[in-house]
């Protein structure tokens, strides 16, 4: 099959299409025939070799994790899934290798579920890891519900367009940051007010659009984001990052809890997504989907900050 993979950690330009082996399912794991992937900021990082020390990898590594596709073939313990079905993943394995920037993948069927009936393929592919993400590290570690004051960084991001609406499907007041440019993006997302980071004031705006402060902190920026957060934490709120572990001695100031988040995979999280989608409560994140071997650009992109929402990659070599 063909696949885009890399051989050794550096930038875009160490991305090549390879032939190579097509994989077997394993007793518990369902055979995808990918139809679209899409690009996180991890798949950059990990190129980069940024996070060789968190997550063990094996060369050639195809990138991706996100994939919605059709079922080609299933293991002999698999019951849930056949050939033919229409499913989509957050396709993470325990060691960085075989990925979804390729015709298959292989994924254990405890990650898998049925995409969902009024989405695309494109669409769907676009859910997995952002969607995931954003419910674990709100309802999870978070413990959102409806009387909170939640604070999301980022969110014209693409997992801060789930965190966004997640949070208003919750009931809670949304508060988020974005460029000012995408400030009519995440209104219509649901946020409740919107703060461009960019202004020298932004702290002083974010504690104006809550004065007794955020009772739930979403981070998906980390940095001088996350350091700003601090300052408008209520006392014994909850602070969850998903790029830097928070500060812990910020934390114990304010008696709030604190907790660094990474996705894990799960198929019955991505089948409560597919029921929000399908009951039309849930919106897929703004898409540009571009072709397969424009893979080493869509992933410069992403590293530069340079999309709205998701990109998603046709898988048509």
């Amino acid at each position: 099959m063909k696949a885009i993979i890399f051989t050794q950690f550096g930038s875009s330009d160490v991305l090549e299409i390879a032939n190579v082996e097509k994989p077997v399912p394993s007793p518990d794991q369902v055979l995808i025939r990918v139809e679209h992937t899409s690009v996180n900021p991890v798949d950059w990082k990990i190129r980069e070799g940024y996070l060789k020390s968190m997550l063990p990898h094996e060369f050639p590594v195809i990138p991706g994790w996100d994939v919605a596709g059709t079922v080609e073939s299933v293991g002999s313990n698999v019951r849930e899934y056949s050939p033919g079905d229409l499913v989509y993943a957050y396709a993470r394995k325990p060691a960085v290798s075989g990925g979804t920037y390729a015709e298959y993948v292989t994924v254990d069927e405890t990650a898998v579920a049925l995409r969902p009936s009024s989405l695309s393929s494109a669409e769907a592919a676009s859910m997995p890891l952002v969607g995931l993400t954003a419910w674990q590290a709100l309802h999870d570690v978070g413990r959102l519900s409806a009387s909170d004051t939640v604070l999301i960084t980022g969110g014209a991001g693409g997992v801060g367009s789930f965190a966004i609406q997640f949070a208003k499907i919750a009931g809670a007041r949304v508060v988020t940051t974005a460029s000012a440019h995408n400030h009519d993006y995440v209104t219509a997302l649901g946020a409740d007010a919107v703060i461009d980071y960019n202004r020298p004031d932004a702290v002083e705006q974010l504690r104006e659009a809550a004065p007794d402060g955020y009772s739930l902190v979403f981070d998906a920026v980390g940095g001088a984001a996350l350091e700003a957060a601090w300052e408008v934490t209520r006392a014994g709120g909850r602070v969850v990052s998903i790029v830097n572990t928070p500060d812990a001695e910020r934390a114990e100031a304010l008696n709030a809890e604190a907790s660094f988040h990474f996705v894990s995979p799960s198929g019955e999280g991505l089948e409560t997504i597919a029921r929000l989608a399908d009951q039309g409560v849930l919106r897929v994140p703004a898409l540009s989907i571009r072709n397969i071997k424009e893979a080493a650009r869509a992933q410069d992109d992403n590293q530069g900050r340079h999309t709205r929402g998701k990109v998603v990659l046709d898988v048509s070599f």
